[in-house]
């Protein structure tokens, strides 16, 4: 607590709770929050009362002009004038625009099928190297002969040896042979007697142990286990002498703004005002 002389003192709370040091000076204000959503719009309200007629206003500009009347029925034809000589020829005037494509005319009518061509391959014959390529057709129709002659080209240089391809497939086996006649049978020869077992040999040397293999790759880290549970809260300790009043620590920031509310409902609408007057109609 603070006494009349502004000296910071320790109530007899403080005997048992911590004391704190002065408010801080207020901080600068935080940043403005976001805007709110948009309420929802509000009834719309009923229409005022029709205001007085206004007086006259000014005279209003000219009007525009008016359309142009029907034409009058043309006058009787006059008489014919004289021919008057004939005037120089004047100038060849530019020629005029393209016209418009006219529409496409109706589709004749389908002609006769003519006959089916025939067209076969008569003799291909090689030319020499060098020359030109030739091609002749000989019968009449509907029948026709294409007769070829495809000059020889040069040799070219030998490719590349191909890789060796896939071993075929294994053909498949072929039927069995007719089995052969059975060999007379031999005489059993007479049984040997078993030998005795021999001596078990003596144990070989060990040999050296082999170098050490290298180190492997260190594996994967394995999964965290899980967090043990927290362990019960020690007892209070006791309450220290209360300590001289440290410096005021600087006022946090203001925290951020709250949301912007909902927009009220839309008020009433005012009532209409007067009619202003009547200008005078243009001449």
């Amino acid at each position: 607590m603070i006494d009349g002389l502004n000296n910071y003192r320790c109530s007899p709370y403080c005997s048992t709770q911590p004391c704190s040091g002065p408010t801080g000076p207020t901080g600068a204000t935080g940043p403005t929050g976001p805007t709110g959503p948009r309420g929802f719009a509000g009834a719309t309200g009923s229409q005022g009362v029709q205001g007085i007629q206004g007086v006259p206003g000014p005279m209003g500009p000219t009007g525009p002009q008016g359309v142009q009347g029907i034409q009058g029925t043309p006058g009787a034809t006059g008489p014919q004038g004289l021919i008057g000589p004939t005037g120089p020829i004047g100038p060849t005037g530019l020629q005029g625009q393209t016209g418009a494509t006219g529409a496409t005319g109706p589709t004749g009518p389908t002609g006769p099928t003519g006959a089916s061509i025939t067209l076969t391959i008569g003799t291909v014959s090689t030319g020499a190297a060098g020359s030109a390529a030739s091609a002749t057709i000989t019968g009449s129709a509907p029948n026709y002969v294409l007769n070829l002659t495809i000059p020889q080209g040069p040799t070219g240089p030998q490719g590349l040896q191909g890789s060796i391809g896939p071993t075929g497939v294994t053909g498949p086996t072929g039927p069995t042979g007719a089995t052969g006649p059975q060999g007379l049978t031999g005489t059993t020869g007479t049984a040997g007697a078993t030998g005795p077992t021999g001596p078990t040999g003596p144990t070989g040397v060990t040999g050296p142990t082999g170098p050490t293999g290298p180190t492997g790759d260190t594996g994967p880290q394995g999964l965290t286990g899980p967090t043990g549970p927290t362990g019960d809260t020690g007892p209070q300790g006791l309450t220290g002498t209360t300590g001289t009043a440290g410096a005021t620590g600087p006022t946090g920031p203001t925290g951020p703004t709250g949301a912007t509310g909902p927009t009220g409902p839309t008020g009433p609408t005012g009532p209409t005002g007067p009619t202003g007057e009547t200008g005078p109609t243009g001449p």
